[in-house]
């Protein structure tokens, strides 16, 4: 083997290394960013909604022409998640023995689509 080249691809893993922690760093600082803004805006809408609801004014469209922006309320329905203990829940009501229903979840585990793969994990160290 050409030590030359081993050096080589040793200095090209290492900068590409560098280069995914600095993107991995500037990742987590913008999802930190965007979590405040989100919590931020949820206040806001739990605050603007109930105000709109009271005055009746769910039919309104709020236009905000320094933003280019018209701001309007929909009513939104979010499920729980189908969790296996959800599904539990109801297969249990459902079926007549819970032993069926014990069945079918683990038949369902058990036929998961898994897939392997390897992926970069960080590890920053404490300055101290």
């Amino acid at each position: 083997m050409d030590s030359g080249n081993d050096n080589q691809s040793m200095d090209t893993l290492q900068k590409n290394l560098y280069q995914w922690t600095k993107l991995d760093l500037e990742l987590k600082e913008l999802n930190k960013k965007c979590s405040d803004i989100r919590k931020k805006k949820d206040i806001l809408q739990s605050r603007i909604c109930p105000i709109i609801q009271s005055e009746k004014l769910e039919d309104n469209i709020f236009s905000i022409p320094s933003l280019q922006t018209n701001v309007l309320i929909k009513e939104q329905k979010s499920s729980e998640s189908l969790s296996y203990k959800f599904l539990e829940e109801k297969l249990n009501d459902y079926f007549d023995t819970p032993e069926k229903t014990g069945l079918l979840i683990q038949y369902l585990k058990d036929n998961r689509k898994a897939e392997t793969t390897y992926v970069l994990k960080s590890n920053f160290l404490k300055e101290e």
